[in-house]
């Protein structure tokens, strides 16, 4: 999700969707071929209750290094079950100090499986339903793990699953990111387009990876891939290891783009599932 600025596409799908998703349906969410359920939060908690301590870890901070405009924190007003079996991410207009020292005019909510579990190759999915305001930058993605502490990011990878990006309402991006022999990053993306906005209704967002490739799939539909072959070609495959997942919704920064003095609060993530097969 960091430091996304430019966009190569790889394998696309625009305009009307031929072997791309085109709407959430009860196919999308059964389990692909070949792949076994190992972990799951359905989101089964208690009408204001933050997400599970045993499968999430909070974090809090502000996020400085992509110019975003939020916060996130701890609160149930930013990260809470609604008691329908849906996790629902807020962004408010709340000023504040963060959790860091840094201040900010929003709160948002930033949950990941670091330090908990993770996982080497499989399928991450997610079902949830975007929010509709310009400015906001949902994600679910992963980073990837080493027991080196010295080795950091890009060197240790990352699957973007999904990435949405509020003024550009049908847009779903894909995107691995690595690192070349002397550390630079590299990033490869797929694309695809939707036949109506995201946030309209709720949709199936995965991504498939083993050791020689990376898939993207809307609704069950796959969309686009990268082969090792093809990443090679631009650095280092940096994705034979461990990945722990992240979900967050920021407003504005890189990717986000501007944020309207107008942006109506609170702009919602909401999510049905999260799921993991390998």
């Amino acid at each position: 999700m960091r430091r996304t600025t430019v966009a190569v596409a790889l394998l696309a799908c625009t305009g009307v969707l031929v072997g791309c998703g085109s709407g959430d349906d009860e196919t999308s969410s059964r389990a692909p071929e070949d792949r076994t359920l190992v972990w799951s939060d359905e989101f089964e908690g208690a009408n204001g209750a933050l997400p599970d301590a045993s499968k999430w870890k909070i974090e809090q901070y502000a996020d400085a290094t992509d110019t975003e405009k939020q916060c996130y924190t701890n609160s149930t007003d930013n990260l809470h079950t609604d008691g329908q079996g849906y996790l629902v991410i807020s962004a408010l207009e709340q000023a504040g100090n963060c959790a860091d020292g840094w201040y900010r005019f929003v709160t948002s909510g930033r949950i990941t499986t670091e330090g908990i579990d993770s996982w080497k190759y499989g399928r991450f999915e997610m079902r949830a339903k975007m929010p509709s305001g310009v400015g906001t930058w949902p994600a679910f993605w992963a980073i990837g793990e080493d027991p080196d502490p010295s080795v950091e990011w890009p060197e240790l990878g990352e699957i973007d699953a999904m990435e949405y990006v509020g003024r550009d309402p049908t847009h779903l991006i894909g995107t691995i990111h690595g690192a070349t022999d002397s550390g630079e990053r590299w990033f490869l993306q797929a694309e695809t387009d939707a036949p109506e906005p995201l946030s309209e209704a709720m949709h199936t967002y995965a991504v498939d990876w083993d050791a020689d490739r990376v898939i993207w799939y809307l609704d069950g539909q796959e969309y686009g891939r990268i082969t090792r072959d093809e990443a090679e070609e631009r650095g280092v495959w940096e994705f034979d290891r461990p990945f722990h997942l992240i979900l967050n919704l920021a407003i504005g920064g890189v990717l986000g783009g501007e944020v309207p003095e107008d942006l109506a609060y609170p702009q919602e993530l909401v999510v049905d599932y999260v799921r993991v097969y390998q």
